[in-house]
């Protein structure tokens, strides 16, 4: 409807065009001043609208990000816990192993040690001993 425009008035529709021409009264006026009121409202209703979905959508995507640093950090942070639990482990090993080690060296020091060693593994024997066998017997070696 090109050069016509449609007012509601008092429950009429009056269209405007070059035959009809629109009153100029007050109830018009304030009619007209209320569709405009109301065409502002909506505007402004929907940049508002606009502005707090575009708000809210920065916000979720900064929480988003924030998250995902946060369950990165916690899996690394897993991974460097179970790596250090693996290096105790292996510490608590070698420590043992460094004693069982340190024990043998303090014995191997000892003369009367090394030499029951010798005997037993070796089968030596002082002058004028006689060494008995017995079937029935393993030799254990010393630890």
């Amino acid at each position: 409807m090109k050069g016509k425009m449609c007012y509601l008035i008092g429950g009429f529709n009056m269209t405007q065009s070059n035959k009809i021409k629109k009153l100029e009264n007050d109830f018009t006026r304030k009619k007209e001043q209320e569709l405009q009121k109301h065409k502002i409202f909506v505007n402004l209703s929907r940049r508002r609208r606009r502005r707090a979905i575009g708000l809210i959508s920065v916000i979720v995507a900064f929480t988003f990000i924030c998250a995902v640093q946060i369950i990165q950090a916690k899996a690394n942070l897993m991974q460097v816990n179970g790596q250090i639990e693996n290096r105790q482990a292996n510490l608590r090993q070698q420590k043992a192993k460094n004693k069982e080690l340190t024990v043998k060296v303090d014995q191997l020091n000892d003369k009367s040690y090394v030499e029951k060693l010798i005997r037993q593994r070796y089968y030596y024997t002082k002058p004028g001993e006689t060494v008995y066998s017995f079937p029935d017997k393993s030799i254990d070696d010393l630890r």
